[in-house]
């Protein structure tokens, strides 16, 4: 009997004894993670320039300035930039100082150098202007990246003399003919493709618009991009082309080839711009995001024409109005595709803090620390130390594969 007391006493102790634990704040987080993979950084991407030499390109920036009056390209006075003017001042900045960001080549369209806006203007390019450098495994020698660059910013500085700035804005058809350049689509060296398109107005000029004058019920007259002259031989070409050009964008983007969109001069400003530039951003793979939420991010910092909506810009393309915007812009592209310092890492999403970001390297998860990474206020990763000599030394035959894990608390 006594022997049967011994367990039951114990048993009875053990019931009643307490436990410590330190309190948890209760974290709600979604389920939704981000990877990023790069692989060998200090390959320089390829960056064909597609370049919009419509006829629009010609107005001035400002046709309400006393000095402008009603003059187009030419006829207008130095004290009245245009478009097209505006144009090669900040590319031919860009090309000089940054003529080896990138592994470069220049198309234009549309196609050929007629006088009007019609059946034969809206045709987009058939042609290459400046083909991008041969095919490479190393960027060692930069040469060949100057000189195209040097030969391209020429053909830019030509535009509206020697190369007529006319016709209609067939830029569907323009990216379409990019998917099939082999230049763009050749891997063999595992570098990045993308498209830097400069357009100042809506894409029209597609033959196969299902909008159309002739049709029933009638589009909306907003959709037409010749003001009320959707007519005759423009019945279908003059009408806004979103979807064309939008499925063109997504063909690329199937081939991985991203498409940067800069929405130069006014067009843009209407809500059917907005709208289809809007989307071509998307699709293209760069819509521009403000992680932090905040205006600034969207280079706006009161808002006025560029807010921040659940971390999206309003305008998801890069808006250049003149020069100075466009040289801000071409700066942004410069970072993202990665020529700027290349131990910085820019995230689409920022996590709320470093404890919910994972970095794996090769495989393998990295810690934070002074000689691997930092979560700067930016949203960026910051690599330091050893880390980012692996990466400035990484190859395509010992490439370095960065994986961006992302949790985000509620």
């Amino acid at each position: 009997m006594t022997r049967l007391l011994v367990p039951a006493l114990l048993l009875a102790t053990a019931a009643c004894q307490t436990y410590d634990f330190e309190p948890v704040t209760p974290i709600a987080i979604s389920q939704t993670t981000q990877t990023k993979n790069v692989v060998a950084r200090n390959l320089k991407p390829n960056l064909m320039i597609l370049v919009d030499k419509s006829g629009s390109m010609n107005a001035p920036l400002n046709s309400s300035a006393p000095t402008c009056g009603t003059c187009s390209g030419a006829t207008c006075p130095a004290t009245c930039p245009t478009r097209i003017s505006e144009l090669r001042t900040a590319m031919g900045q860009f090309l000089t100082t940054s003529s080896t960001v990138a592994r470069m080549g220049l198309a234009f369209f549309p196609k050929g150098e007629d006088a009007a806006f019609s059946p034969t203007g809206c045709a987009p390019t058939r042609e290459i202007n400046v083909d991008l450098p041969a095919p490479s495994t190393s960027d060692t020698d930069t040469m060949p990246l100057t000189m195209n660059a040097t030969i391209i910013n020429q053909r830019l500085q030509s535009l509206g003399s020697a190369i007529p700035v006319v016709g209609g804005t067939p830029t569907g058809g323009a990216l379409t003919f990019l998917g099939s350049y082999a230049g763009l689509l050749d891997d063999r060296d595992n570098r990045q493709d993308f498209v830097l398109l400069l357009t100042d107005g809506l894409p029209n000029c597609n033959p196969a618009n299902p909008l159309s004058c002739s049709s029933m019920p009638a589009p909306p007259a907003n959709l037409c991009t010749l003001g009320a002259n959707c007519v005759g031989q423009y019945c279908r070409a003059g009408f806004l082309d979103k979807d064309g050009v939008v499925t063109a964008v997504q063909q690329l983007r199937s081939r991985n080839v991203s498409t940067i969109v800069v929405g130069f001069g006014a067009d843009f400003a209407s809500p059917e711009a907005l709208d289809v530039l809007n989307a071509m951003a998307a699709e293209g793979g760069f819509a521009r995001k403000c992680p932090m939420d905040s205006n600034a991010e969207c280079g706006d910092p009161m808002g006025v024409n560029n807010r921040c909506v659940n971390k999206i810009c309003q305008k998801q393309f890069y808006a250049a109005a003149n020069a100075a915007d466009l040289t801000r812009a071409l700066q942004n592209i410069q970072d993202l595709i990665g020529m700027g310092d290349p131990c910085n890492f820019s995230l689409s999403d920022r996590p709320t803090d470093d404890r919910f970001l994972a970095v794996i390297i090769n495989g393998q998860t990295t810690t934070k620390g002074p000689n691997t990474w930092s979560l700067l206020p930016t949203g960026a990763v910051q690599f330091a130390g050893q880390l980012c000599d692996r990466v400035r030394n990484s190859t395509t035959a010992e490439p370095l594969k960065v994986e961006f894990r992302i949790v985000s608390t509620l």
